[in-house]
């Protein structure tokens, strides 16, 4: 079993197994709950806020590979918001 402490401001640093375990990144919103007497932190469902520059990096990589024109695109983008 792995344990933590509670800090002087009741905080606690999640371990680094359980972390990468869960897949918990910084600024993620986690759910918190008690069942009897423990405590349950829950990564929060749904969309995360992306993490700079690691998913913007990920997300964002290829995004023009099936564009010939690069240039071309982006003039059409920038018209289309007119």
């Amino acid at each position: 079993m792995i344990q933590t402490s509670v800090s002087t401001k009741y905080q606690v640093v999640i371990p680094k197994e359980i972390r990468k375990k869960i897949k918990v990144k910084p600024g993620q919103k986690l759910d918190i709950d008690t069942k009897g007497n423990q405590i349950i932190l829950s990564p929060k469902p749904g969309k995360r806020a992306w993490v700079w520059p690691d998913d913007y990096i990920k997300n964002l990589r290829g995004l023009w590979k099936n564009t010939k024109d690069i240039e071309k695109y982006l003039d059409e983008e920038r018209n289309s918001w007119d």
